[in-house]
């Protein structure tokens, strides 16, 4: 009898897992789990969105599948007047107030090239316009979210809906109560119920989450979800958050058994995870995982043919926002009680490789996440790397 490839791989998981929690969950600063992890080669690596003077930073990026053919990534494209500031890459300084607006382009041939830009969503807001996310309900109704800044105490999540498969949008709609939110990019997503949910964090208000202007700390993550393509917009009915700076910036991913798993960005140096029975009303409280993690968010989604996880990750300890490298890979096939299989997307000491996003196309996944030297000033580009999904189980 032939063995398939992908159980013989599977076959040596042991060899290299390892649990979710370990007897000493917090790291020491500059921790990393997977020993000799090696670097995957991509069969695609090129920069997705690059530096220009006009626009020195790119990131919260999500490429969507439009159809068989074609991909669109969408991400958040920053925009500057003064070149005067610009004329060195990497030094205009683009923080996260300067102006901003959702651009896209289309590819296709599975992402090896990529046609013109076309702005998908462009500022309305006193700030910027980002972190966007691309939901498909039907063949031809999708949904676009994204959050309009307006000050450190207005910051509004808003969604725009397709009937038309991308070809046209609607009007505009608000979908949370007034307040202070964030979202990730392509870190929406649709339940097998057909629930869709926006994962959320913002500051904590006896109100509601996110009722509070923002000052620095006391972060609740939750989701706003909604059983009717967003007709009607539900949220939590808690939320989850830890000691520092609180949790924020959630990854979910639907187990096999209908629960809700969520990773968790904090400043304790190792992911939180949380779960939910009841498709995101309600949270358990997080608990730290074996996972070292500086402030910086992850993302987690379902192997297509595998079913197994895939789990991408700042992996090294650290209290702070950085370093945001190495940018490491895991495979967990018991959905996400232990992990394995520890590969790492970028490894090089002097970039930061962060806020990726996976999009699986047939039997490869392409990776896109925004990279820049330690030495810019906040400026950065999107990289995009492409891997068989074979390489991460080898």
């Amino acid at each position: 009898m032939t063995i398939p490839r992908r159980s013989v791989l599977k076959a040596g998981a042991a060899l290299s897992v390892v649990a979710v929690l370990g007897h000493s969950p917090f790291k020491a600063k500059g921790d990393s789990i997977g020993e000799n992890r090696p670097l995957l080669t991509p069969v695609e690596d090129q920069i997705l969105c690059p530096w220009e003077a006009k626009h020195p930073r790119h990131d919260h990026q999500q490429i969507f599948s439009v159809d068989d053919e074609r991909l669109m990534v969408v991400w958040s494209e920053y925009f500057t007047n003064d070149l005067t500031q610009t004329n060195k890459k990497g030094f205009a300084g683009i923080g996260d107030h300067v102006s901003c607006q959702i651009t896209s382009k289309v590819s296709n041939d599975r992402g090896r090239t990529w046609g013109p830009r076309q702005v998908l969503q462009p500022n309305e807001w006193k700030q910027n316009v980002k972190q966007s996310n691309l939901v498909r309900i039907s063949d031809q109704e999708v949904i676009l979210s994204y959050v309009g800044w307006d000050s450190e105490s207005q910051r509004n999540v808003f969604l725009r809906r397709s009937n038309d498969n991308c070809k046209t949008w609607g009007p505009q709609q608000q979908i949370s109560e007034p307040g202070f939110y964030c979202n990730n990019a392509d870190h929406a997503l649709r339940l097998s119920t057909g629930r869709i949910l926006i994962p959320a964090h913002g500051p904590y208000a006896e109100n509601y989450v996110g009722g509070a202007a923002y000052k620095w700390g006391n972060l609740h993550s939750f989701v706003f979800y909604s059983d009717d393509g967003f007709r009607t917009t539900h949220r939590s009915k808690n939320s989850m958050t830890a000691k520092g700076r609180g949790c924020h910036e959630p990854a979910i991913v639907e187990l096999k058994d209908g629960r809700l798993m969520a990773f968790l960005r904090n400043s304790n140096k190792v992911l939180y995870r949380s779960y939910s029975e009841d498709g995101g009303e309600t949270w358990s409280s997080p608990k730290p995982t074996n996972l070292p993690s500086p402030e910086s968010p992850s993302i987690v989604k379902r192997i297509p043919g595998t079913g197994d996880l895939l789990l991408l990750w700042n992996n090294i300890a650290s209290a702070t926002n950085w370093p945001r490298t190495p940018l490491t890979a895991a495979i967990s096939q018991d959905d996400g009680e232990s992990w394995g299989y520890f590969k790492d997307i970028e490894n090089k000491s002097d970039v930061d490789a962060a806020y990726p996003s996976v999009t699986f196309v047939g039997d490869e996944v392409l990776i896109a996440y925004y990279s820049r030297s330690r030495e810019w000033k906040r400026d950065a580009e999107v990289t995009l790397r492409i891997y068989n999904i074979d390489q991460f189980y080898q």
